[in-house]
């Protein structure tokens, strides 16, 4: 029977190993004995070189958790613990306060922010609107009574406001009075 690179038996070699596992025939000596009986074609990546092993002690690159921020130069306890991040937030903000820039900001903001509550007080008065409209829609018999008063005023409206001339002329330049009087127009 002829002998095999993957046998049991462990090659003999001239130095004796004294200390440490002995490694197995089949890491080293298998690999370049025997070839690959997988790929039956030639081998494009024989001639690649190696990637060189990265070594394990090296730590990964990462961010950073904890950030020191040494005390002031004016604070009363260096040695205090916090480092002095408290003192430095205190400081920037008295500095900012006593600059005068909140004022600048709030006069170059009133207007936006007065716009935006009005938005937020338009929507949330839509809100209620229509919860209380769908309540009532809700209840038998409510929904029909209020489509009903709604034809009857519009009804009497158009008779009489509409009829006659001289109260229609009068209709439209009120309308129209009020229409500019919103936009701003004289």
């Amino acid at each position: 029977m002829a002998e095999t690179p993957f046998s049991p038996e462990p090659p003999s070699s001239p130095e004796p190993q004294e200390n440490g596992p002995s490694t197995p025939p089949w890491t080293t000596e298998a690999a370049e004995v025997m070839p690959d009986p997988v790929s039956a074609g030639p081998e494009p990546e024989a001639d690649a070189p190696e990637p060189a092993a990265t070594p394990v002690n090296e730590p990964e690159p990462g961010i950073t958790a904890i950030v020191d921020v040494p005390p002031l130069e004016g604070s009363p306890d260096p040695a205090a613990d916090g480092g002095g991040e408290f003192e430095l937030l205190l400081q920037k903000i008295r500095d900012w306060l006593g600059s005068g820039e909140l004022q600048a900001q709030w006069q170059r903001f009133r207007g936006p922010l007065k716009g935006l509550a009005i938005l937020i007080g338009v929507v949330l008065l839509l809100r209620v609107y229509t919860s209380l409209i769908g309540t009532l829609d809700s209840l038998p018999l409510v929904g029909g009574l209020l489509e009903l008063v709604g034809l009857i005023a519009a009804v009497r409206f158009t008779i009489t406001k509409m009829v006659r001339k001289s109260d229609r002329e009068q209709v439209f330049t009120d309308w129209s009075r009020r229409w500019n009087d919103f936009r701003g127009r004289e």
